[in-house]
């Protein structure tokens, strides 16, 4: 450790005494708890903020980030369906060249 250089050195010296406590509290039954409790008023709190914007959008005449995602969503999906038909034409059109 002599050959350590000074930062080195210090940063051991603090991670020596900050490490078992530390531990303590991060394996902690209690931790995960709470983090848990935190994370489900994370979503109650992101949920009522989204439907109070919502609302307001809609009262304003304008589309939500609900209503924009639902309509990706629908355009995907036409778009999958317009490379599905367009494979079955051009099936369909190399069936029929190849039969004539």
């Amino acid at each position: 450790m002599a050959d350590s250089p000074l930062w080195r050195q210090a940063f051991d010296g603090v991670e020596r005494r900050l490490s078992p406590p530390l531990t303590t509290v991060t394996s902690s039954t209690d931790l995960v708890a709470a983090v848990q409790r935190l994370q489900q008023l994370q979503r109650s709190v992101s949920t009522a903020a989204d439907l109070l914007a919502s609302a307001v959008l809609h009262v304003a005449g304008l589309p939500s980030h609900a209503d924009v995602r639902a309509l990706e969503r629908q355009i995907s999906a036409l778009q999958r369906e317009v490379v599905a038909v367009r494979r079955d034409v051009l099936e369909a059109s190399r069936d029929r060249d190849g039969a004539g």
